[in-house]
C-alpha cells in the first residue's frame, strides 16, 4: 500500500480517536477536576508507551541533548493545550469544542511557511484552507435559537480557550517537524512522560491532595483517555508528523469536528445545527482542493 494512503489512514484513525476525547472530558468533568483528568491520562499514557517501548526494542534509552525538544513538545504540545482545552469544555458542548480545533490548521499554514522550508504556502493550497476556513466561520455561526447562550460571557472565554489550545498544538506540530529527533516512538514516549512528571508535579504541590484518589485515574473515561487518545493517539501523531508534515497533520483539525459531532449526538443528544453540517460541507470542499497540493510535498 502506498505511503500517502497508509498516512490517510492513520489520519482518520486519529481524527476518530481525538474527535472522542472531547467526549470523554465531558464524562470525565462530571466528577473530576480538569487538572486530575489531565494528569490520569498522561500519567496511563506514559505507563502503555513504556512498556511498548521496552517490548519493541527491549532498554529505554536517554540522550538528554533531545531533552530540550521533549520539553517543548510537552508544554507547548501536550500539557498547556490539554488544560485549556479540558477547562474550556466546562462551559460548551464537547461538539463545539471540536469544531473549535478547526482553527488549527490555519495557524499551522502561517506558521509552516515562514518556519518550515518544504511545507511554503501555494495558491492551490492557501485557496484550499480559505475555503475550508469559511466553513470553520459556518461552523461556529450561532443558530438563531442560541443566540442568548452564545452570547454568555464564560461561553466566549471558553471558545478562545479552546481555539489558543489548537493554536498551540500548531505550534508544537510545526516545532516537531522542524527539529525531530528521534523516531515515532521514542519522541511519543519521551513527550508524554516528560507531560507526566510535570502534571504529577503540578497535583503534589498545587493541587489539594485531599481530593485525590489512586481510584480516580482508573475510572473508564480516563482510562480510555489514557489508553487510546494519548499512548495510541501520539504514536499515530508522531508517525504521521515524521513522515507527511505539519500542513498534512493539520487536515485532522477539519476531520475531527465531524467526530465530535457525532460522539456528542450518540453520548449527550446534543443538538444539530443547520451550519453544523452546512459548514462541514464546505469544509470537506476545502480539504479536497488542499489535498491534491499537499500530496505533492
Amino acid at each position: 500500500m502506498h505511503s500517502y494512503t497508509i498516512n490517510w489512514i492513520l489520519l482518520m484513525v486519529l481524527s476518530a480517536i481525538w474527535g472522542g476525547a472531547f467526549t470523554l472530558n465531558k464524562l470525565a468533568l462530571q466528577n473530576y477536576s480538569p487538572e486530575i483528568i489531565v494528569a490520569g491520562r498522561l500519567i496511563i499514557g506514559s505507563i502503555i508507551l513504556i512498556f511498548l517501548l521496552i517490548i519493541i526494542f527491549r532498554k529505554l534509552e536517554f540522550n538528554y541533548k533531545q531533552f530540550n525538544y521533549f520539553f517543548i513538545m510537552s508544554v507547548f504540545g501536550i500539557v498547556a493545550p490539554f488544560l485549556l482545552i479540558i477547562h474550556g469544555q466546562k462551559n460548551i458542548d464537547s461538539s463545539m469544542a471540536g469544531i473549535l480545533m478547526s482553527t488549527m490548521p490555519i495557524s499551522t499554514l502561517i506558521l509552516s511557511h515562514f518556519f518550515l522550508h518544504d511545507e511554503a504556502m501555494t495558491r492551490k493550497k492557501l485557496f484550499g484552507f480559505i475555503t475550508a476556513f469559511i466553513g470553520i466561520i459556518i461552523l461556529i455561526a450561532p443558530d438563531t435559537s442560541n443566540i442568548e447562550n452564545q452570547s454568555n460571557g464564560s461561553e466566549l472565554m471558553s471558545e478562545l480557550m479552546v481555539m489558543f489550545g489548537a493554536i498551540l498544538y500548531s505550534f508544537a506540530a510545526v516545532y516537531g517537524k522542524k527539529y525531530k529527533n528521534t523516531n515515532a516512538l521514542n519522541a511519543s514516549t519521551g513527550t508524554i512522560f516528560l507531560s507526566a512528571i510535570i502534571m504529577f508535579i503540578y497535583l503534589i504541590f498545587l493541587e489539594d491532595n485531599n481530593n485525590i484518589q489512586m481510584s480516580d485515574f482508573l475510572s473508564i473515561p480516563i482510562l480510555l483517555l489514557g489508553v487510546f487518545c494519548t499512548a495510541i493517539a501520539t504514536i499515530l501523531y508522531f508517525q504521521i508528523l515524521q513522515s507527511s508534515g505539519a500542513t498534512f497533520l493539520s487536515i485532522m483539525n477539519y476531520l475531527i469536528p465531524i467526530w465530535s459531532i457525532i460522539f456528542g449526538l450518540l453520548i449527550f443528544n446534543e443538538k444539530i445545527f443547520w451550519n453544523y453540517i452546512i459548514g462541514l460541507v464546505v469544509v470537506i470542499i476545502g480539504i479536497q482542493i488542499s489535498e491534491k497540493d499537499i500530496r505533492k510535498i
